[in-house]
């Protein structure tokens, strides 16, 4: 058939028809479930064969249950090529394939919790059916609470916080005999609520009391956690300080399930003080127990950082060629803007296209958006490309907000968004110069608190153009001193 021309042979690879029409021809006459039968066939035979993974997956795609484990194992193997390639659509048809084959209710439930991960990453609701159905189904309590933590991330990333809360706490109840997963669980329910204003001052209040029982305090840990942090907003310790209690916090072994929490929010904290390689270290280490974890509310935290991060180094062409970065879409972040959307605006700025920064910033309306630390984030950068662009009026209007927005849920400390440079600059260029010395003064004394040279540095270039005279070129020249010692991105960025 090679010879008569109706079959060709790819390179090291396999016969084919020669022409899709006689390919059709020839399988016209084939009924659905004999085609189904001879692509399960044609799976046995490369699978005996050592034919690659997404080979012999395509056949099994197509062809009917093979009910034998090695099944599910090439499906799952192939879906995980496939999601490493950001190729989803691949990843969620051998996912759905799998659920065919018969499986323990456990791996079930695995097969479940990575499928519905994907279908919510398309759409934020989109797999919230099958994590139900994995939370439901039998299995270890580590298994269940793992199901419980991806629909609780899901729930809340489709704006249902307040069911995703009322269901960790239900699970509390029937793990009442488990302290360290209690603790877990309720480690999620206080970031779930540090996502949103109204419960962000409530995460640093002491927490509930804790179970007892043997296991790292992983519920004590994410509180202490977040006290550095809101420590560091507030302009209330060091960033030595701050950086000795987070050393203090992720030394030693932990349970995999305390680690995304503990390594991730250190990792936010090393980024405001400047030790990058430290940060980037913790998010590696944050994301090792997170690979099969494609629901979890750390993901975007550490997303956050790894682009903030790039930011600081003034690697635009990392943030920039984020996901998503420069498309006015969510995606399965959540409603509103993203850090990886911030960050862009920036860093459009900085290489000067104001142009593409506007398009980005016009695709987004913070009014509409969750009052949360992203929008906050988002209304300093369109101040940063307002003030580009010639309206000090407008961009003043925007650094404003992102403050009051901010010291709202008690952050005044410009290690998050150094709204009180950009406003200060806005009033000077509007004739308004002791509004913008008060500013100046008050980011100056916040700045000497943090105590990184680029806060300070920033802070003190800021007071210096403000002062004026032979006492402003004094701070002014204290700030090169200060900016010219580190390695880092321009003083606009935020953080």
């Amino acid at each position: 058939m090679t010879r008569l021309g109706l079959l060709r042979r790819d390179a090291g690879g396999p016969h084919r028809y020669a022409h899709p029409l006689l390919r059709d021809a020839v399988l016209s006459g084939w009924t659905s479930g004999r085609r189904r039968e001879a692509h399960r066939a044609a799976a046995e035979e490369l699978m005996r064969e050592g034919a690659p993974v997404a080979v012999v997956a395509w056949h099994l795609l197509h062809g009917s249950a093979v009910a034998e484990p090695w099944a599910v194992d090439v499906l799952l193997d192939a879906a995980a090529e496939e999601a490493r390639a950001d190729r989803q659509r691949s990843a969620v048809a051998f996912l759905r394939r799998a659920l065919d084959e018969p499986m323990e209710p456990v791996r079930r439930a695995a097969v479940l919790i990575q499928l519905g991960s994907l279908e919510c990453a398309a759409h934020p609701s989109g797999g919230l059916a099958r994590l139900a159905q994995a939370v439901r189904l039998p299995g270890d309590s580590r298994d269940r609470v793992r199901a419980t933590i991806a629909l609780a991330t899901a729930l809340a990333r489709s704006g249902d916080t307040v069911a995703a809360q009322r269901m960790l706490r239900e699970e509390e109840q029937r793990l009442a005999g488990r302290p360290g997963l209690v603790r877990t669980l309720r480690a999620v329910t206080v970031l779930l609520s540090d996502a949103t204003p109204h419960a962000a001052r409530a995460g640093h209040e002491p927490p509930p009391p804790a179970p007892v029982g043997d296991g790292p305090d992983l519920l004590d840990a994410a509180h202490r956690m977040l006290a550095v942090r809101h420590g560091a907003t507030a302009g209330l310790i060091s960033s030595r300080e701050a950086m000795e209690r987070v050393r203090a916090l992720t030394e030693g072994s932990a349970d995999p399930l305390a680690v995304p929490f503990l390594h991730g929010m250190a990792a936010l904290v090393a980024h405001w003080a400047d030790e990058l390689d430290t940060a980037e270290r913790l998010v590696r280490r944050a994301l090792d127990p997170l690979a099969s974890f494609l629901l979890h509310p750390m993901h975007h935290i550490l997303a956050d950082v790894r682009v903030d991060v790039a930011a600081a180094r003034a690697d635009y062409d990392a943030v920039l060629a984020e996901p998503l970065a420069r498309t006015p879409t969510t995606w399965s972040s959540g409603s509103g803007p993203t850090s990886a959307h911030t960050q862009a605006v920036i860093a459009l700025v900085e290489t000067g296209r104001p142009e593409e920064a506007a398009r980005l910033v016009d695709g987004f309306d913070p009014p509409a958006a969750p009052d949360s630390w992203r929008t906050h984030r988002f209304l300093y950068a369109r101040g940063v490309l307002r003030a580009a662009s010639g309206e000090p009026a407008r961009a003043l209007e925007d650094f404003l907000e992102c403050g009051r927005r901010q010291a709202s849920l008690g952050a005044h400390l410009s290690v998050v968004s150094p709204w009180r440079v950009g406003a200060a600059e806005c009033l000077l260029a509007l004739g308004r110069p002791h509004e913008a010395l008060a500013l100046a003064e008050e980011e100056a004394r916040l700045a000497e608190v943090w105590g990184t040279a680029r806060i300070r540095g920033r802070a003190l270039r800021m007071l210096g153009e403000a002062t004026g005279g032979r006492r402003g070129l004094r701070l002014t020249s204290r700030a090169v001193g200060l900016l010219r010692g580190r390695r880092a991105g321009p003083s606009r960025s935020p953080r």
